[in-house]
Formats: structure tokens, sequence, C-alpha cells
């Protein structure tokens, strides 16, 4: 090995250097701690004895030992010192390994706890599906807390994954964060080592099992990953690794007020090689499909969760040339008025930078690897935008907010609802590509509850699924929502299944048809699989009878062209606001005079049951009257209409 190929490997690969690596005769372990004065390797062999094996520090500050045995599955930590005339006291305190793929916890009778690491191997698990040959367009995703879905083993949970989404059809599982946390009731939001899968349902190779019998039966996993926060608590986290704040910043950038939590300084070249190097080893040593990156805001702005003035304001004159290239490159400069500063002197710009360069390195080191930005504010519009063309390069971008006023218009009385309210919403001329998330964990805990529970019953749930599925993006929804839970989301409540299956209610079994047919139709159709907002235009709307319509285009060509080859795969959707019926022969502009048939109808008999307007056939076929359909839209009804 070369020393520019090492270089290369603590630079992308960090997981490979540092850490402990055993071969068949020894184990090298690595630890990245420059300001500390002595280091020891701590593990049973030894009695777990401070003094008796001493690490070696080179001048990059990495401490390392070689031990001559094969400790694979051996748990050890480091004890670090630090006697430097800086600290107010001499620091020295038993630490996990940062690289640490899995720990044991062990827990005393008076709640003390206690955190080793594990030397891992990293070829032991025999994949058979490491990755999946499955595109990301088109994508559902199906949002799945861990331990509510099924608190067992790993691989249990993988077989209650593959039963459960792979009748229901949806294309991907997204898994709040699995790594290792000490607070369980924060989601897995806190996270402690991020390298470490969470111990709670089992060691890294059981996590391996559940990605490898995901991908085995077409389901791609993603992972919720924190990259702007971790842990306060020192014995299971990073805080004050070496004595100093190694990883994070310090002082009161340092902090997440609102959650408690430590900032990562992403400034520092070693901390940035070892948050990107976290995806890149989710993607080639765990076989993850990509991440969701958690709480963009907290990493972009300066004044997140801090306050008006508690945090250190950037001096607009002081602003240097590539960060004005980057910031106008994702939207440019504006003044707030309500927050009274202008928007250059919020940004936090090594944030920016981080995350610019994360998925610069990503598509050297893993291209097929997507990462969708959980973004509050939506101050800039071009997060989920390639580096080359000035974005953040993001594959998607979801918008939390718009999920509100979604739910907030659903709130309004029908007869005051302004139907161009919606529409500004879903036609929103966004150069990214999107989550439309129908529902997420956010949404429904803490006082919110479930969408069922806010709408009153399951007519309104099962058009608000229609449109999120046929408008552009990948739609997601929260586990639950498929079969109509209730209540809110509670960490230590477990998914009611009774609810699901042959024994459910006849309202739950009819919200898990409309979600499985959507699925498939999101599988079969072009025209769903094309998530740019491009994909989609407006196409006439009634304020008067609440009804509003938008084609989604199945090829590249629009209205230019009226030849049917043209037009085959595009989708003709005519959503109805009330619950009455519109008999005013809704007028449906039509870019090909033909034959319609019905592929989608939202008041089919399997959806809500049988009603005196849908005695009919649900998926009859329509002639055009020259370049428009005529018909009537029935109450809550959500239609779609494809060329026959």
């Amino acid at each position: 090995m070369t020393q520019q190929s090492i270089e290369t490997i603590k630079r992308d690969y960090p997981y490979q250097y540092f850490g402990a690596h055993p071969n068949q005769n020894e184990t090298t372990f690595r630890v990245y701690a420059p300001r500390a004065t002595r280091v020891s390797l701590l593990r049973e062999g030894n009695g777990w004895d401070c003094f008796a094996e001493t690490m070696t520090k080179n001048e990059e500050g990495v401490w390392e030992i070689t031990i001559p045995e094969n400790l694979t599955w051996k748990e050890y930590k480091y004890y670090i010192e630090n006697h430097s005339d800086y600290l107010s006291q001499p620091y020295g305190m038993s630490r996990i390994d940062p690289f640490s793929p899995q720990l044991a916890v062990t827990w005393g009778n008076d709640d003390t706890r206690n955190f080793n690491s594990i030397v891992g191997d990293r070829n032991y698990f025999n994949w058979s599906h490491k990755h999946i040959d499955l595109p990301h367009e088109p994508m559902s995703i199906y949002e799945m807390h861990l331990s509510t879905f099924h608190d067992g083993n790993y691989r249990d949970i993988a077989h209650k994954i593959v039963d459960h989404l792979g009748y229901m059809g949806f294309t991907h599982v997204q898994i709040m964060p699995p790594f290792q946390t000490p607070i369980h009731e924060s989601w897995g939001y806190l996270v402690g080592c991020p390298y470490a899968i969470y111990e709670r349902h089992g060691t890294v190779d059981d996590f391996k099992y559940l990605v490898n019998h995901c991908h085995a039966h077409g389901i791609g996993v993603i992972v919720d990953v924190p990259l702007g926060f971790g842990v306060q608590d020192w014995d299971c986290g990073l805080a004050n690794y070496d004595g100093t704040d190694l990883y994070h910043h310090s002082g009161s950038k340092g902090w997440n007020n609102q959650w408690n939590s430590r900032i990562y300084n992403v400034g520092d070249v070693y901390v940035q090689n070892y948050l990107i190097g976290l995806c890149t080893y989710l993607y080639h040593e765990l076989g993850i499909d990509g991440a969701r990156i958690d709480a963009v805001a907290a990493q972009i702005f300066l004044d997140y969760d801090r306050g008006f003035w508690d945090w250190p304001k950037n001096d607009r004159e002081q602003v240097d040339s590539e960060n004005w290239d980057l910031f106008n490159g994702l939207g440019g400069d504006r003044y707030f008025e309500e927050r009274g500063y202008w928007l250059s002197e919020a940004v936090d710009f090594a944030g920016m930078r981080f995350l610019r360069d994360l998925h610069a390195r990503l598509q050297h080191t893993a291209p097929k690897f997507i990462t969708i930005a959980e973004e509050s504010r939506r101050v800039f519009p071009r997060l989920a935008c390639p580096v080359h063309e000035g974005g953040l390069g993001f594959t998607y971008a979801q918008n939390m907010g718009e999920m509100h006023r979604i739910r907030s218009y659903l709130q309004i009385p029908i007869e005051q609802r302004l139907i161009e309210h919606i529409e500004i919403l879903i036609h929103n001329n966004s150069a990214e590509t999107m989550v439309n998330a129908m529902n997420t964990h956010d949404e429904c805990a803490n006082g919110k509850v479930r969408l069922i529970t806010e709408l009153g019953n399951h007519v309104p749930l099962i058009g608000l699924a229609a449109l999120c599925w046929f408008r552009p993006g990948a739609p997601m929804i929260f586990q639950g929502d498929e079969f109509g839970e209730e209540g809110y989301f509670d960490v230590f409540q477990g998914v009611d299944w009774s609810k699901t299956g042959d024994y459910a209610a006849i309202h739950q079994q009819q919200i898990s048809n409309n979600f499985h047919d959507l699925n498939h139709l999101l599988r079969n159709e072009p025209a769903l699989a094309r998530h740019n907002i491009h994909s989609m235009i407006r196409n006439g709307s009634n304020n008067e009878r609440k009804w509003f319509s938008f084609i989604r285009w199945g090829s590249d060509v629009g209205f230019e062209s009226d030849k049917w080859e043209d037009h085959k795969d595009d989708i003709i959707f005519v959503r109805n606001e009330t619950p009455y019926q519109v008999e005013c022969n809704v007028e449906i502009y039509v870019p090909v005079v033909g034959e319609y048939k019905v592929i989608y109808n939202s008041i089919d008999q399997r959806y809500i049951g049988s009603q005196h307007y849908n005695q009919h056939d649900p998926y009859w076929t329509i002639h055009s009257s020259g370049q428009f359909l005529y018909f009537d839209v029935h109450p809550f009804q959500n239609i779609a209409f494809k060329l026959k």
C-alpha cells in the first residue's frame, strides 16, 4: 500500500484505517486524539488496566498499538489522558472507539451503565444481496421506528418488513436512526456513536441480515442520519474526547439548545472525513441505499434554535468569494423583515460547504447512494440540485413545512377553501426533486395526532393518499398510516398489528387496499416514475365547485405534440375537494383526442365501501369530445385517466 493510497483511505474511507482491525494473528487499534498526553488500550486480556498497554502517538495525533492476538468480538476501550496546562484539572477517562461497529452495554441495578466497544469483522457476514438493482425512480417510502414496528432482533424485524411492505408494495423502507443511543425516547436521533448499530436489536451482522433480506425481496433501505449533532454523554458519545472539543464546536456554537446536544465542528478536516466517511461506510459496509439527512436547517443556519441573537452573526462585508458563489448558487441573499437581519448574516457557510463536499465526494466513493435533505425552513430552492449546477447535491429535498400547510388546508371548512392554496403547494416550480411526506413521525407525536384522527374518517385520507401518489416526487408515509392507526406516535407503544389482515375493521382494510393499489400503479406507470416537477402541468380548476386537475407527462413531450405515441403514458388526474357531487360536466383538457380509461378511482367500493354514487363500473372509459373530457365528479373523488 502506497503512502498516497493510505491518505486516500484516511480521507474517504476512514473506517478502514481507524478503529480496530483484526487478522488471523494480530489486531491493530488506531484512535485519533491529538491533544491527549497518553492513551492506553483497555480490554479483558489486560485486566482493564489503564497502564498495561500504552499506545504510541505519531506526528498526526493518531495513537496506535498492535496486539499479537486475533481479538475479533472482544470488548475494549481507550483510556485517554490529557495533563496539559490549559485544562483546569487533569483529564483521564475511558472512552469508546469512535469507529465501533457495535457496542456492548451493561446496566447496573442502580441504573448505572457501561459501554464497551467490540472488535468487529467487516468480512464475516455472508452477503447475497449487498446492493439492490433498483432505481430510486419510482420510489414510495415507508418510514418506520424499529422498536415500535417490532421490538425484536433485526432478523425478526427483517421478516416483518418484507412480509408487510412486500405485500403493500412500498419500494423503500426508511428507518429512523438505527445507531447507538443512550436515550431510547429520542427516537434514535440523539446518537452516541454514529458508526455503531443500536445494540437493542442485535449485532451489526444482524442488521446486515435485515438489509440483505430486504434487498433479496426488492425493497431498498434508507436510514435517517443526524450529521449535525450528537449526544453530550461521555460514556457512549464523543464529547470532549481527548479532553478538548475534538469533534464539536466549543462554546455556545457547540450546543443545540432545543435538543441539549453537541454540534459537530464540520469545519475541521478530521471531523469532515469522519462524517462523510460514515455515509460511505453505510453504503459499502452495511449495504444501505441512501440516507435522509436530518435537520439540515440546523446545519446551515447559525440562528437555528438559538433565539434572535444568541449566535455569532456573519459580517456581510467580510464574506469571501467562494462562500458568496456557493450562497448565490443556492438562491442568494435577502432581508428578513420579521427577524431584522440579512439571510447571509445567519448562514453557516462551513455547514454549507460540508454538505456540498459530502455530495461531491460521494459521487466518487458511492455514486448510487441517495440522500434526502430534511429541511424545515425551505429558504434555499436548490438544496437538491447537483453540485456542478451550484446546488448542495442532495438527491431529494423533503419540505417539512409543506406537510403542515396541507394539513392546515384540510382543516379549513370546505366552502371556505381556495383551490389556489393547494395548487400553490403542488405546483411549486422547484428545480429540486421532492419527497412528498403525507405523514412523518414528527407529525403524529408530541401532541400531534394521526391523520385519520385529525380528518375524522378514512374517506378524505384515501383522497389525500391519491394526491400524494399522483403528484411528482416520492410519496412517503409513517408506519400505521397504511391501515389508519389512530391517536399519536409513542416511542413506547408498538404498532397495533391487530388492525391489519383479515380480522381488521372494514375501513382499515379499505385504507390498506388503497395504498396497495397506489403502489402497484407507481411501480407500473412510467409517468409516476418521473419525479421531477416538470413532469406535471396544471390542467384547470374551479374555485366555486372545488375541483382541480393536472397532467403527469409520461415522456418529455407536452402539448406541442398531438400524436398518440407521444402521450400513451400520460396520466390525467382530477380531484374533487367536496363531499358533494359536482354535476357540471367537468371540462378537462387532454393532449390527444381519443378514448380514455379510468386507471384509479378513489371512490371505488374497494376503498370506501358501497355508496349510492359508486354503484357502477369504477374503471369505465370515456371518449374525448375534441380536446376535452366531460364528466361528473362525485364526493371526495380523486380519479386518474390514461389513453386506452
